[in-house]
């Protein structure tokens, strides 16, 4: 099988951003996977186990209600609620484009906030711990992504639009190549002289109990 992969950012900034809404309805895609935390243990959402016609809308309207809260703090919260509209679309046209959450649980996603108590952005991409919480959330969407396109055998070439922010795709882009240890370390952490594979685990569990709880389950080093 042979995906084909079109990512589109959407800023988060204090505006309605359309670009994924308006790229839901030109590509048409057979999948799309969302940079939502995934707090189950399958990627699969409930929308997938329905035909077109019979998607659960109580669901889509908890989502909508959701989107519209978050989005009284963050505006481009707004963004997505055009683009659940717009595969709602799809779905009556009769066409099953299949959804996933492929991020980590809320609770690894929520320590970006601690995070930022000690830089912000964007000096907090020269912190070693940033790049850990990267790593983790990269790794587990990494595994999620295989996870989607292993089970997936509607089409042999379907069209997957990634709603993952640049940073992550890039990183989710390298680690599908399936690099060795090394090849990981070096190119998240070789700028950083103060940790190693041997003391990192140590290091993570001193700043942040929660974000070695996912450390240790990716099991890299």
């Amino acid at each position: 099988m042979k995906p084909k992969y079109i990512q589109v950012n959407c800023r988060e900034v204090k505006k309605i951003d359309l670009r994924q809404a308006k790229a839901v309805l030109k590509h048409k895609p057979d999948i799309i996977l969302l940079e939502y935390p995934n707090n189950n243990k399958t990627s699969d959402m409930i929308f997938n186990s329905f035909p077109t016609d019979k998607k659960p809308q109580t669901e889509l309207n908890k989502i909508k209600k959701l989107l519209k809260k978050f989005s009284k703090n963050n505006p481009w919260g707004l963004s997505d609620i055009s683009m659940w509209e717009n595969v709602e679309k799809l779905w009556q046209n009769g066409h099953n484009v299949l959804i996933y959450r492929i991020d980590s649980p809320t609770e690894l996603t929520n320590q970006y906030l601690t995070l930022k108590m000690y830089k912000n952005y964007p000096a907090i991409k020269s912190y070693w711990l940033f790049w850990a919480y990267l790593l983790i959330r990269d790794y587990t969407m990494t595994k999620n992504v295989k996870w989607v396109i292993k089970r997936y055998k509607n089409k042999k070439n379907p069209t997957v639009l990634v709603f993952l922010q640049s940073i992550h795709w890039d990183h989710v882009k390298f680690l599908l190549t399936n690099p060795t240890k090394k090849q990981i370390w070096d190119y998240y952490f070789k700028n950083f002289k103060e940790i190693n594979t041997k003391n990192i685990g140590f290091k993570i569990k001193e700043k942040n109990k929660i974000m070695h709880k996912y450390w240790k389950k990716i099991n890299l080093f």
